[in-house]
């Protein structure tokens, strides 16, 4: 059989318009948006990135935000982990907000804080684990109760994506 000139290009055409078509549907998170879909809406999306060592993880909360650009004067929730993976051992604010972070109950951290100054959501919050398997997704669901935006402390917690983690392990 032979290949003419003319069906080589209608090949080559063809598998550019799959790839492109492919790449166009792709809404996979990626490490350089955070985590964020590339066809996320307008909202703000409770994020949490893991990084792990030996026995050990470091979880970040934080909201990303579309579009970018809200500061925060305050926020409110609980973070739910796996028990049978994860140990809570501690967790900080960030500089500049003030609050607390407590174990409620095996597997409950609540958390509230308020930034005089305003904070920009990342990180929201930092807990470390002591760990007895994979971390994963599942080993957490979070929840925002309040969130308020700084300046006017408009209540923004019907835009946090409410059953949506963001996660990333790195």
């Amino acid at each position: 059989m032979r290949i003419t000139r003319r069906s080589s290009s209608f090949v080559r055409l063809s598998l550019a318009a799959v790839a492109a078509v492919a790449l166009a549907a792709c809404t996979d998170a990626s490490s350089e948006n955070g985590g964020l879909p590339t066809d996320a809406g307008e909202g703000l999306y409770p994020s949490m990135s893991v990084q792990t060592g030996k026995g050990t993880a470091q979880a970040d909360l934080s909201l990303r935000q579309v579009p970018g650009g809200v500061r925060f004067a305050s926020y409110q929730g609980e973070v739910t982990f796996d028990p049978n993976v994860l140990t809570f051992q501690s967790a900080n604010l960030p500089e500049g907000v003030d609050g607390a972070a407590n174990l409620s109950a095996p597997g409950h951290i609540r958390f509230s804080a308020a930034a005089l100054d305003g904070t920009e959501g990342a990180p929201m919050l930092r807990l470390r684990f002591a760990t007895r398997g994979a971390v994963t997704a599942q080993s957490f669901v979070v929840t925002f109760e309040e969130v308020t935006r700084d300046g006017d402390f408009e209540d923004l917690t019907s835009h946090v994506k409410a059953g949506t983690l963001l996660f990333q392990s790195r």
